[in-house]
């Protein structure tokens, strides 16, 4: 097939394109991929698409943190209390698992956490002392696999090495809720009032199916400093987590960030990634 470009038309044997000072006849034609970008309609068109493209990376309106934080510490002045969110959009890729993991952060998310913990005998009593909200072992996993004892309560799970096996038994109902019990994540484990003890401060997430991850990082009252050094943490962790299952190594695994108040519109962070590569923020 011969391609030649004549002024303001485009010619293609054996038909006749007009292009009339008008996009719209390019938007239809199937073989625009292989015009020579000459003419100068052709390269504003492209030149906008860019710019679209761009701004679906990362938007127009995106600032640098601290500027983020004074217009949302402006915004919500009557509303101190309310916590800060944060929404990271990682990488997808055909065929990797969902980003999960857990953080301890500079200076915690003071929440107290309802621990169910399947253990029996000397752990039993280890994990009452340690401040477990519901402990039990064969008879409690039994009424959670027949229904009749709901898990939705809990922020996390554990279990001694004896009941792991059981335990398997109710992964289908335990891990929808992000709480079954992993040899991987420290959550299967003889010593239980240590784990308690290491776990209570730690923060956990996970990513949707989109490859977005949403989380609290604080209050608004909370200094820049104690913020920053929240989401460095949590940034710092989902890369390496990235790391580890991402096969571009060039492409960054973060492509961008946003912040808001749980009840208010998001802003998303331009300067995101020099917060990977500033020194950890460490709150006393």
């Amino acid at each position: 097939m011969s391609l030649h470009i004549r002024s303001k038309q485009l010619f293609i044997q054996p038909n006749f394109i007009y292009l009339n000072n008008s996009l719209s006849n390019l938007k239809s034609f199937r073989f625009i991929e292989f015009i020579n970008l000459k003419h100068p309609q052709i390269r504003e068109y492209a030149s906008k698409s860019k710019r679209r493209k761009k701004e679906k990376i990362m938007p127009s309106t995106a600032l640098p943190l601290v500027d983020a934080l004074d217009i949302l510490k402006a915004y919500e002045i009557t509303y101190p209390n309310r916590t800060l969110e944060l929404h990271v959009k990682t990488r997808l890729e055909k065929g990797n698992s969902p980003v999960r993991g857990s953080v301890s952060l500079p200076k915690p998310i003071s929440k107290k956490v309802a621990w169910l913990v399947f253990a029996k005998g000397k752990n039993a009593e280890e994990a009452k002392a340690a401040g477990a909200h519901t402990v039990g072992a064969e008879e409690l996993i039994a009424e959670i696999a027949e229904g009749n004892f709901s898990v939705g309560n809990f922020d996390k799970c554990l279990s001694t090495t004896e009941l792991y096996p059981l335990v398997t038994k109710i992964a289908r109902i335990l891990g929808p809720k992000m709480l079954m019990p992993m040899v991987k994540r420290g959550t299967v484990t003889d010593d239980i009032v240590e784990t308690i003890k290491r776990m209570d401060d730690k923060l956990g997430f996970n990513s949707d199916k989109l490859g977005w991850i949403h989380t609290g990082i604080g209050k608004i009252s909370w200094t820049t400093k104690e913020i920053q050094g929240n989401i460095q943490a949590i940034l710092k962790e989902i890369n390496e987590l990235g790391k580890g299952q991402d096969s571009n190594k060039k492409a960054a695994f973060i492509e961008k960030i946003a912040i808001n108040p749980n009840m208010g519109e998001s802003i998303h962070l331009l300067d995101f990634k020099n917060l990977l590569d500033f020194p950890s923020v460490t709150i006393k």
